[in-house]
């Protein structure tokens, strides 16, 4: 089974990543499910005041993709919380799928971007002092997807199959990019561009499961929804092209830069 899993270490240890490649092998090698495709990374991430190692899984679980990702100052401790994640993925996708909790999960803190977690978050007015107006940290990414069509309750599946902060796709009822992301007191919440227009009939979200932002996403352009994020310390950002009206996901990668997902 390591021979067939794809593995990039970035800054960190050979015999580290040798060692956690082996771990995921002898993980998928003893579970009852179908995992291909594996690929993982482990890389040395760093901003002005961190450097912390990055552990990603990327996988098919019986047909159904998934990710995990784990963040830890110490590399093999991240590489443990990498296992672990993994194993309990694997568990997720072969039961029937119930809401994550995330109030209560001892380790939320540590998989968090570090610009969010409040050890490590930035001064919202000293960053600007120091680094500049201009100097406003660049989108290292940008992904142009096909926006999936999909009821929001489906979106929330993927978003914890892929270990997302947020998920950006389309609401057929209602024919609105939308987004879905962990927040209020069911632990996922949804957002649309334009909420207070949806059609009167389109079919209701479940409301025990989501709960839902009454507000219209900002009309920004890149570089504004840039400075709102650093101005805010916010790890991610929905909002639309004032052009288009189409929604966009601007979200904090784990090196501390932008990655910008715009559906086409």
């Amino acid at each position: 089974m390591n021979d067939a899993i794809l593995m990039r270490a970035d800054g960190v240890a050979l015999d580290l990543a040798h060692e956690v490649r082996r771990r995921v092998g002898d993980l998928v090698s003893g579970t009852d499910s179908l995992v291909e495709a594996l690929r993982v990374r482990l890389s040395r991430t760093h901003d002005e005041e961190t450097e912390q190692t990055l552990c990603q899984v990327d996988a098919e679980v019986d047909g159904r993709r998934v990710r995990v990702q784990r963040l830890a100052a110490d590399a093999r401790l991240a590489g443990d919380r990498l296992v672990e994640g993994l194993r309990q993925r694997i568990a997720e996708v072969s039961l029937e799928w119930r809401p994550r909790p995330w109030t209560d999960r001892a380790d939320a803190p540590e998989e968090l971007p570090a610009a969010t977690r409040e050890d490590v978050r930035p001064a919202t007015v000293g960053w600007a002092e120091r680094a500049g107006r201009a100097m406003l940290p660049a989108i290292a990414r940008i992904k142009e997807p096909l926006l999936v069509w999909c009821a929001p309750e489906v979106a929330v599946r993927t978003l914890d199959a892929m270990d997302y902060q947020a998920h950006l796709f389309t609401d057929p009822s209602t024919e609105q990019d939308s987004v879905v992301y962990r927040a209020g007191p069911t632990g996922y919440r949804l957002a649309s561009t334009a909420p207070e227009s949806a059609p009167p009939r389109a079919p209701r979200y479940n409301a025990s499961l989501l709960t839902l932002c009454p507000r219209p996403a900002p009309r920004l352009t890149d570089h504004e929804a840039v400075e709102r994020c650093e101005q805010s310390a916010l790890s991610a950002l929905f909002y639309a092209d004032p052009s288009t009206g189409r929604g966009r996901l601007l979200y904090r990668r784990f090196d501390g830069r932008f990655g910008l997902v715009r559906g086409e």
